[in-house]
């Protein structure tokens, strides 16, 4: 009887956590728009709109990565009666032509009393950027209508243009969030400021700016600032994909060598040199001192083997290589929720098996061995974690 309670109890909290669980995160009205206006004015709350496709990507992203999470529910519950509008059926045809929707997921933030928009955005964006999306149609100085208009009339302070530049960047306008950038610089803002520092590190991307050498030559002053982590974060991430050259023009800061290691092997792979290419990425699997978690990122862009673009022209002993590199991706990353990971290395394993059988050529051997870099063996478990101690029996 005991036993039988216990286990009722445990069902019930298992299912008291799924109901918890299922609840968090924004909850979308399910009635018309007209219902909701109504529900809207009798709630004393804005409208909240997420216009998608059944086609859209980013949208199917944004509904399963960032509207199910309890932080962005609780913010969007709270001010906001939500709706989920496909763009192309029922209502929503005129309700997207109505706002001037031309794109998705477009966010669309309405007065009820109005009926009009007092904030637009859109965008795939991280959790941050999205909860921000609120304080737009909360704030109208911070909403996309008055920011926009106050910016076309001119006369605005640099405070005015901070939060400008800020507002294009969450809304995912980032090359206009540059060039406002560059604006903010020409009237006398300076990247040693801490503002224009975070504006810089949050709306600034790739080398070709006028910034990165100006870290670049002036590394200490910004590295005593800022610190060392933080300045070497910034200068990695700016040169992943400049010019091979240029790295010797840099300043030495922490994943230089990596970012110009890989750097060369995409260059190889793009002219097709596999000899070269995999004689570089050995090197790169080899040196301890890379981060490997940079290394396989890189690797997953450049060694997937898709049946329906990887031709026969491809030489075969790359395609080893290949699965090889998506051999070490699937045993070196511990991400057990990411199947793509396993799925590529099936698809790579699947493609070399055909093409051997294909060719008349014997399986690689060297591939149903431990793998020469990495993991030896094949499971999800973190190399760091340590096997639990066997008890010695009495």
């Amino acid at each position: 009887m005991r036993k039988r309670i216990i286990l009722i109890a445990a069902i019930f909290v298992i299912a008291l956590s799924a109901t918890s669980q299922a609840s968090s995160g924004i909850k979308f009205f399910k009635g018309t728009f007209a219902e909701a206006v109504a529900k809207a004015k009798k709630e004393k709350k804005q409208i909240f709109i997420d216009f998608y496709t059944e086609w859209c990507g980013p949208c199917l992203t944004m509904a399963e990565n960032i509207f199910i999470l309890p932080e962005v529910g609780e913010v969007y519950n709270n001010d906001f009666i939500n709706l989920k509008i496909d763009a192309e059926k029922g209502e929503g045809k005129e309700l997207a032509k109505k706002y001037g929707v031309r794109s998705f997921p477009t966010y669309i933030f309405i007065n009820p009393k109005t009926q009009e928009i007092s904030h637009r955005s859109g965008g795939n964006k991280p959790k941050e950027d999205f909860i921000a999306d609120t304080k737009g149609a909360l704030n109208k100085k911070l909403s996309s209508i008055y920011l926009n208009e106050k910016y076309k009339k001119g006369g605005f302070d640099r405070e005015f243009l901070v939060s400008y530049i800020q507002f294009k960047k969450s809304s995912g306008a980032r090359s206009e969030a540059e060039k406002l950038f560059n604006e903010l610089i020409a009237t006398g803002a300076k990247l040693t400021e801490p503002e224009t520092w975070g504006l810089f590190n949050d709306c600034i991307s790739g080398y070709d700016n006028p910034y990165l050498m100006e870290v670049s030559n002036n590394y200490e002053k910004f590295v005593s600032i800022f610190g060392k982590k933080a300045v070497d974060a910034k200068l990695k991430a700016l040169t992943a994909y400049c010019p091979y050259e240029m790295y010797d023009k840099l300043c030495d800061f922490e994943g230089k060598e990596l970012n110009k290691a890989l750097r060369e092997f995409s260059i190889s792979n793009q002219a097709k040199d596999y000899t070269k290419s995999a004689e570089l990425m050995d090197k790169i699997l080899a040196n301890d001192n890379f981060d490997k978690e940079e290394v396989i990122h890189s690797l997953t862009f450049s060694a997937r083997i898709s049946p329906r673009y990887t031709t026969d022209e491809t030489p075969y002993e790359w395609i080893v290589k290949q699965v090889e590199y998506l051999r070490y991706i699937a045993y070196n990353t511990y991400n057990r929720d990411d199947a793509m990971i396993h799925f590529n290395y099936a698809t790579g394993l699947e493609y070399l098996i055909a093409r051997s059988i294909r060719e008349g050529k014997e399986f690689p051997k060297h591939l149903l061995e431990a793998p020469q870099f990495g993991k030896s063996i094949y499971d999800t478990r973190p190399a760091k974690l340590k096997q639990k101690p066997k008890r010695k029996r009495k």
